[in-house]
């Protein structure tokens, strides 16, 4: 009889969900972490793990790429063809909103594109990392020894060298059932994987909680500099390399180290945080791509039209109402109806690029 379907893992549907929600809030934070330091702290604690749980995420969902060719003939429909299109719609939006529009930076990655570049570099290493003996030491080497290379100039590249790590754990990172991290074979000891582990613990749900309510008023204290420097804003951005930050190799180096620490730390308590089971969100969380690539252009527009220069969203109840219409937006850009109007830019037909499959090799 043919095999039963594979079902949905719930507690990661709810880890992308809210991931994604971060995601949104971050952007829209951003406008008024300068204004505010509630939004700053807040705003600096999301961005000090947020995208690295992200890209562990996507390392996660990428171990296929490790043992199959075939899953490379998905990277051009799914991740190209959309690249292509919403580049060109934020493209665009500057075209109409910024005075200094220069055509050499037309085939850019606008806004949020960089993370589609960054995944097709990752997914095309995944190969790689299978066969090495240590590979998340050696992708932390290469992220710390990135910061020096001259392509920091380019933040896409950047972020995809700096946050290699994160990804390359999730990639290879053991699972239940695994004989060695990442290979998935099923016919290992049967033993939790440390995600397992983490979630199937009642403690560490109350323990992610604690220590991630706690980094709030850290941080606020820390963004302030009255007691310890407050730390360049493109360390926790990753988008940088040393030299552009006014960093020597060694403040380079422990920085970025730092920034890995923070992520770790606070990302396990994240993870620990998420609920396990069902609930109205967890659908949502599959279809946080349509999220993500259509929030900016929400959030581009709303700042180009100053709508967000308004001085009543720079009190507290403004900023409540911008936190609240946040997660609205992010919530109502993950219905059905929104991904079927939007469905042929995101998850564009686009096989019919592909030559016929003439197996692996």
């Amino acid at each position: 009889s043919a095999p039963a379907a594979r079902q949905r893992d719930a507690y990661f549907d709810n880890v992308k969900f809210f991931l994604i929600m971060l995601v949104v809030l971050g952007h829209f934070w951003e406008v008024f972490r300068k204004d505010s330091g509630a939004a700053n702290a807040a705003y600096t604690v999301v961005y000090a793990f947020h995208m690295p749980v992200f890209v562990f995420v996507a390392g996660y969902f990428s171990r296929g790429f490790m043992r199959s060719t075939s899953k490379f003939r998905g990277i051009f429909p799914t991740l190209v063809v959309p690249f292509a299109i919403f580049n060109a719609l934020y493209r665009l939006l500057t075209y109409f909103n910024v005075d200094d529009f220069q055509l050499m930076g037309a085939f850019r990655p606008q806004y949020l594109m960089w993370f589609l570049v960054a995944l097709v570099l990752w997914r095309l290493s995944a190969p790689l990392w299978s066969h090495l003996r240590y590979p998340v030491g050696t992708a932390v080497v290469l992220s710390l020894i990135a910061g020096t290379w001259s392509f920091n100039s380019d933040p896409t590249l950047c972020r995809a060298a700096g946050l290699l790590p994160f990804f390359v754990l999730g990639l290879t990172i053991r699972t239940g059932g695994d004989r060695e991290g990442g290979q998935g074979d099923g016919r290992g000891d049967g033993r939790p994987g440390p995600v397992e582990a983490l979630r199937s613990r009642g403690w560490t749900r109350w323990a992610g909680m604690s220590v991630l309510l706690a980094a709030l008023p850290v941080a606020y204290v820390w963004e302030r500099g009255t007691i310890v420097p407050k730390i360049e804003h493109g360390v926790r951005l990753w988008n940088r390399g040393y030299e552009h930050m006014g960093f020597s190799l060694q403040e380079g180096i422990s920085y970025r180290l730092l920034a890995m620490v923070f992520a770790l730390v606070l990302g396990v308590a994240f993870l620990a945080a998420v609920p396990r089971g069902r609930a109205w969100y967890t659908r949502l969380g599959t279809r946080t791509m349509y999220v993500y690539l259509l929030h900016g252009l929400v959030v581009k527009s709303l700042d180009y039209g100053g709508v967000l220069d308004d001085r009543f969203f720079r009190s507290p109840a403004g900023l409540v109402l911008v936190t609240a219409g946040a997660l609205a937006l992010g919530v109502v850009l993950a219905t059905p109806p929104v991904v079927r109007l939007t469905r042929w830019a995101i998850e564009p037909q686009g096989r019919w690029l592909l030559k016929p499959s003439q197996g692996t090799t």
